[in-house]
């Protein structure tokens, strides 16, 4: 039996409840008890790990991520569309070596931020995930879904995804999903089909829905309705659905995502910048759940959910009707709720008896923590990646003092250069930068 204590200054259990002066104790990649320091027995004292002047958290859960598409970063913000030109024109470049190297480069800063679960959606799902396997992050890995049009689509890909969902099932921090992509870029009848089968495997459906105006023009033409309620015709929107950005809308589309149960995800930055967010507020007011995710380079150039759950409640508030959500429902989003969700409820994020050993811990002896009056309002709104000291997921460290602890990140670095340089060449994008393209 494997057996470890962490003694730290603060940890946090849950949203409620917050112990002052105790240790974590972990049994088998999963949490057994907090207890307090004064009531551990001079064995345990002796045998355990004193993580210093921290607060130890439950990791955070990026709800909607695409960690390879990191090459793009900074290329977003110009003419160009940053999803149709920027984002599909390096695509098709994109091979299984590029993306694992990609993947590694952007679950970096996904866990210098706190992340210990990412719920990812790409090309080469194979890749994303061995390289989630590598570097030890959490991942509900998903491989993407084109039929109709996209940089990857056609039978292949159906038969990639399903083969993916099969041969990852077992694995104990890899636990594959259903990606298909969004409303205009699968036929119904795939759609139907890929819903169908994550039933059966009983894994969640994550794709993006009402996402560009694109997609809505496409739709309306197509089918003389909106992408929401398509899906909604299509009877492919429950509970077991994540549905990514949910933000180019007509009326009656949010009430369908109350009625259907589906969660949808706010990717604050990307939406702030594109001038359309979701209206959380609204979902708020009809009292349906949502998530945050950072989505990905092109429409957010990081993947640091501290930024993202600062940015949601920035956004949610500058447009809030009196209803204001506070840094305490944002830490239980990202932590407990993202993850529940994602997982159908076979996790819930908190170091509770029995959960998945997946836990941080933040530095607080410097000047962007103290004064520390409110532990989980200071992790909100004053943390940020400098002070995310450990990362462990499933009991096994990640990050220790801030080194990663199973990859070489110079190395990795360097080798995720060379892979853009690589890609960047084949798709005439060196020249399109010099060019100013995307100025």
């Amino acid at each position: 039996m494997h057996h470890k204590i962490y003694l730290a200054k603060f940890i946090v259990e849950d949203i409620n409840t917050i112990h002052e002066d105790s240790a974590l104790v972990v049994e088998n990649s999963r949490i057994k008890t907090v207890k307090k320091r004064s009531e551990l027995t001079i064995d345990e004292l002796q045998n355990s790990e004193d993580l210093g002047e921290v607060i130890i958290s439950p990791g955070f859960t990026n709800a909607h991520s695409h960690v390879a598409l990191n090459s793009v970063k900074g290329l977003g913000y110009g003419s160009a569309s940053a999803l149709y030109d920027v984002m599909w024109g390096v695509e098709p470049a994109l091979d299984e070596n590029s993306v694992y190297k990609l993947s590694l480069l952007g679950m970096v800063d996904a866990i210098r931020s706190g992340t210990t679960s990412i719920n990812d959606h790409y090309f080469f799902a194979d890749s994303v995930a061995n390289a989630a396997s590598t570097i030890g992050i959490r991942g509900f890995i998903g491989h993407t879904v084109m039929t109709e049009y996209g940089p990857w689509t056609g039978e292949k890909e159906i038969s990639k995804a399903k083969k993916f969902v099969k041969e990852w099932e077992k694995s104990v921090t890899v636990h594959p999903v259903v990606a298909p992509h969004e409303t205009s870029t699968v036929s119904p009848e795939i759609l139907v089909e890929l819903y169908n089968f994550a039933k059966e495997s009983d894994t969640a459906v994550h794709i993006h829905l009402a996402q560009t105006q694109k997609e809505m023009e496409y739709i309306r033409k197509k089918y003389k309705t909106s992408p929401i309620k398509h899906a909604a015709n299509l009877e492919i929107l429950d509970n077991n659905v994540i549905a990514a950005h949910c933000k180019v809308i007509e009326e009656g589309d949010l009430e369908i995502l109350s009625e259907t149960n589906c969660f949808p995800i706010f990717c604050p930055t990307t939406h702030g910048l594109s001038g359309k967010p979701m209206d959380t507020n609204f979902l708020t007011k009809n009292n349906t759940e949502w998530g945050i995710g950072t989505d990905c380079s092109g429409g957010n150039d990081d993947y640091d959910m501290l930024e993202e759950m600062r940015a949601a409640i920035l956004i949610n508030n500058t447009h809030s009707k009196g209803r204001l959500i506070t840094p305490k429902e944002i830490f239980d989003i990202s932590t407990r709720l993202n993850i529940s969700r994602i997982s159908l409820n076979k996790m819930n994020g908190t170091l509770t008896e029995g959960q998945p050993a997946d836990f941080i811990s933040i530095e607080i002896n410097n000047s962007r923590m103290q004064p520390l009056h409110d532990v989980i309002n200071n992790v909100v709104m004053c943390a940020s990646s400098k002070e995310i000291k450990d990362v462990f997921v499933n009991g096994i460290e990640v990050l220790r003092n801030n080194e990663l602890v199973r990859i070489d990140e110079e190395k990795l670095i360097y080798e995720g250069k060379e892979t853009i340089s690589q890609i960047f060449d084949k798709t005439g994008f060196t020249e399109r930068i010099q060019s100013g393209d995307f100025n």
